[in-house]
């Protein structure tokens, strides 16, 4: 099976601004979520050690799925664990390292 295709994080921002935006799920463990580099606003969090035991929370998701994570090792995991459950689903390329990199907007709200 063809791993998940990654998305920037310019390409993301440009669809979180447009109507019907995807769903954004950070793997991360909770330190991180909160930590350095915060997370992006509207992304819920699912660390990738609890993905399986929260599929039903994800399952039957009509809208595209970006899964983030720090660097995109762990999202890549769970993106495809995603989409072997038949979901649409792509990887935030370089993570939240990306995503700060390019000055993009983070919160550390818990």
């Amino acid at each position: 099976m063809t791993p998940p295709a990654p998305i920037t994080a310019a390409e993301l921002k440009q669809l979180l601004d447009a109507p019907n935006p995807p769903r954004l799920i950070d793997v991360r463990e909770p330190s991180e979520w909160t930590g350095e580099l915060g997370h992006i606003a509207g992304a819920e969090l699912i660390p990738l050690g609890t993905v399986q035991a929260n599929a039903a929370k994800v399952k039957g998701e009509p809208r595209e799925i970006i899964s983030i994570c720090k660097m995109g090792g762990r999202a890549a995991q769970a993106a495809q664990f995603w989409a072997n459950q038949g979901l649409k689903v792509r990887v935030l390329s370089g993570g939240m390292t990306a995503w700060n990199a390019a000055g993009l907007p983070t919160t550390k709200e818990p």
